[in-house]
């Protein structure tokens, strides 16, 4: 991962994302940390000379952060306009090769009822570069195990098998694959085919699969399984087609976003830069 994107909108929670980036990105040996920020919604009756005000609020934002120290000022980028966060962020993304773009939620409510929750279902929408979220006052630390969760639904389709072996091998990550399911515990022809092609598509990561039957809701299994095993991070298909229906407007995804306080990564079907 060699460019990180935080799209800011100067909140508590774009704060804490913000430090969590420059944390990680400083643990990966990142070249360039992009700070950005959309000035879209700014007051009708605004100065003209917003884009060099809101960089200079960008530098200030990133003066209060704690930088470490193999991370150098030269290597941070200042990004303002006045297009929509998802327009920007994808002419950043196709500008700059970004590896991984990062922004914050508080919970279900912030999804639905906040710009930043918006801005980051925009986005995720978008599926223009892996999208990593990160819950509030969450803090970054060495990752050491992630898990992909599936519905064993389409698996040569959906799995973005490229994007995980490229995340989890450049973190150095024990990998994990979960899959919830009560009804049938996995054993119908299709799921046990579906499992024996996700593991031959991960074999790199030499994964651990293991089928979660004892609850009903698929995201208190995942949730329930990400504490058992001390996950730090958690990975999801952002599929393209019908992608925003099928993950922010379902039950079980919001409920993910909001039960668990370890990051999520939706990822698209291609490699991670």
């Amino acid at each position: 991962m060699k460019t990180f994107l935080i799209p800011v909108d100067f909140s508590d929670v774009s704060y804490t994302a913000a430090q969590y980036a420059v944390d990680m990105a400083a643990h990966l040996r990142a070249n360039t940390v992009i700070f950005y920020h959309s000035y879209a919604h700014r007051p009708s009756d605004g100065y003209d000379d917003y884009e060099q005000a809101t960089l200079r609020h960008l530098e200030k934002m990133a003066s209060k952060l704690h930088i470490p120290a193999t991370l150098a000022s030269e290597q941070f980028i200042y990004l303002a306009d006045a297009k929509s966060v998802t327009e920007g962020v994808g002419a950043i993304v196709a500008n700059y090769a970004v590896s991984l773009i990062v922004m914050g939620i508080a919970g279900l409510s912030d999804i639905e009822n906040t710009l930043i929750g918006r801005n980051a279902m925009d986005v995720a929408k978008s599926g223009v570069a892996p999208l990593l979220i990160v819950p509030r006052d969450h803090v970054f630390k060495p990752i050491k195990k992630v898990v992909y969760a599936t519905d064993l639904k389409d698996v040569m389709y959906v799995t973005p098998a490229a994007s995980i072996i490229k995340l989890a091998g450049q973190l150095g990550a024990e990998t994990h694959v979960v899959h919830v399911d009560p009804a049938t515990h996995g054993q119908t022809p299709e799921k046990i085919l579906g499992k024996q092609e996700v593991l031959r598509m991960l074999e790199p990561l030499n994964p651990e699969f293991e089928v979660v039957s004892e609850v009903k809701d698929s995201a208190d299994g995942i949730f329930d399984y990400v504490k058992k095993h001390e996950i730090d991070l958690i990975l999801m298909a952002s599929r393209n087609h019908g992608f925003f229906q099928r993950i922010f407007h379902s039950s079980v995804s919001k409920k993910l976003l909001n039960l668990a306080d370890v990051p999520v990564v939706l990822l698209k079907n291609k490699p991670v830069a």
